[in-house]
């Protein structure tokens, strides 16, 4: 009885059970028988011969390695790409409804074919090539989004490192990392290189700073391009503010217009005082505080990159990007570099059309040149009350006809004459003794007795026209 039943239960189960989709797909589709289809041997040109041996022998993990690695080699090594050749292209052919096409005829066809097809699909114009930023960086107007972008300036650190300072520049936050808004950075990086531009036209001195490991020739390319000066190695606390004692080994120089120094400045230039830089460019201000605070005592205006996790108040003019990536300080120096660069074109320009000098002298060469200036006439001055001295019998008339020729009056106070006077006394080191040569006294005595032979002609003269 109880079998009886739990057969006729479990029966109905499965005759009442819906029929599943594969089953009715099955029934409802109707096949036609067809003739196997016979595949065309290919020919034999199109394989290596390595494919058309009988690898009878069962290969070993590590062969069949070098072989997979065989393969690839030749398949993306130069010169191979397949080639047409083999039966598709030596026998006639149909194409469509057309008539019957030889092998010329069908090379003819495909040559067309590829000309009409050939400004299809997608064109990368341009590759990322890591020397480039090093042998032409970019431009101040060559710096688009899609540039910052790919040199990945947008991406700052995690979310735990971010400096309360910095969220202006923030943008969001991707997978726990403070993403920068590019439009922030590319505008903070057109005002800083308009900053270094201006520097360097008006002839300041501009520092460039990058003391991380890679960032050498970086740093060098772009000092380079603006004539400026570079530092890539541990600064040295004290550069600024105790640069007597720091610097006190450097060589200065005094160059003209036309940058090309002068000589006759040996005296200054070895007493003169280490210059300081008239703009800092820092990137990587976390490791260049020193630096940074040094600037702050001088005065001196900064540009530095300022990634999340860095104090924006460090520097003067900001530029929020990535400073732990060499493809994002490379764009970002590049394109300072060519701002000096610009400016140092246009300071020419403008000293060629205008056909004067657009900057002026320092105050410390000024003073050493009126100081050198007035030494100079000290000397002479001594000279003259020496000779003098020494020559007896000279009549008033005499002595004021000598202070005449030789007692130096008032001298132009132009920088040309000041210029000219140390070019005349370029021998002369410091505050020298005045010179006692006896050949320099025997010309003022012959000069001197000529003058009196003169005076004593014009005596008789007038003697004559009194008698």
């Amino acid at each position: 009885m109880i079998v009886r039943n739990a057969a006729a239960r479990h029966g109905r189960r499965a005759l009442g059970s819906p029929i599943s989709r594969s089953t009715l797909r099955q029934l409802s589709s109707e096949s036609v028988p067809t003739e196997p289809a016979v595949a065309t041997p290919p020919p034999k040109s199109q394989f290596p011969a390595d494919h058309m041996k009988d690898n009878s022998l069962v290969m070993s993990s590590k062969q069949l390695k070098m072989w997979k690695a065989k393969d690839t080699i030749m398949t993306l090594g130069a010169n191979s790409t397949p080639t047409h050749e083999g039966q598709s292209w030596t026998r006639s052919r149909k194409m469509g409804g057309s008539e019957e096409l030889t092998s010329w005829d069908q090379w003819v066809e495909f040559r067309k074919i590829r000309a009409k097809t050939k400004k299809l699909g997608s064109i990368v114009k341009r590759q990322y090539n890591p020397t480039d930023l090093i042998n032409d960086p970019p431009r101040p107007q060559d710096v688009t989004l899609e540039l910052l972008m790919a040199s990945q300036t947008h991406m700052g650190h995690h979310t735990s490192l971010w400096n309360p300072g910095n969220s202006r520049y923030i943008y969001g936050v991707r997978e726990g990392i403070h993403i920068i808004a590019l439009e922030t950075t590319a505008a903070h990086l057109r005002r800083a290189a308009r900053v270094v531009e201006e520097v360097a036209r008006c002839g300041g001195l501009i520092l460039f700073v990058g003391t991380r490991k890679g960032q050498m020739e970086i740093v060098t390319k772009a000092s380079e391009l603006a004539g400026a000066c570079h530092v890539f190695t541990k600064w040295t606390p004290g550069g600024i503010t105790n640069r007597d004692a720091i610097l006190k080994y450097a060589t200065t120089k005094v160059v003209d217009e036309n940058d090309q120094p002068l000589e006759d400045f040996g005296v200054f230039t070895e007493n003169a005082r280490p210059l300081l830089p008239d703009l800092v460019v820092c990137l990587n201000p976390k490791e260049n505080y020193t630096l940074l605070y040094e600037c702050g005592l001088k005065d001196i205006p900064t540009i530095g990159v300022i990634d999340t996790d860095a104090d924006p108040t460090w520097v003067t003019y900001t530029i929020p990007a990535n400073d732990d990536s060499l493809r994002s300080i490379g764009v970002i120096a590049g394109v300072l570099g060519r701002a000096g660069e610009r400016g140092q074109q246009l300071r020419k320009l403008a000293s060629e059309k205008k056909e004067t000098i657009p900057w002026e002298t320092s105050p410390t060469l000024n003073d050493f040149m009126a100081k050198h200036r007035q030494n100079v006439q000290k000397e002479q001055r001594l000279a003259m009350s020496r000779v003098k001295d020494k020559v007896v019998g000279f009549t008033e008339e005499e002595q004021h006809l000598l202070q005449s020729q030789y007692a130096r009056a008032e001298l132009d106070s132009s920088e040309a004459a000041m210029l000219e006077v140390l070019g005349e006394t370029a021998t002369v080191e410091g505050l020298s003794e005045p010179t006692t040569s006896t050949s320099n006294l025997g010309e003022i005595e012959a000069q001197l007795a000529s003058a009196k032979a003169k005076a004593g002609e014009v005596e008789a003269e007038l003697k004559g026209l009194n008698i």
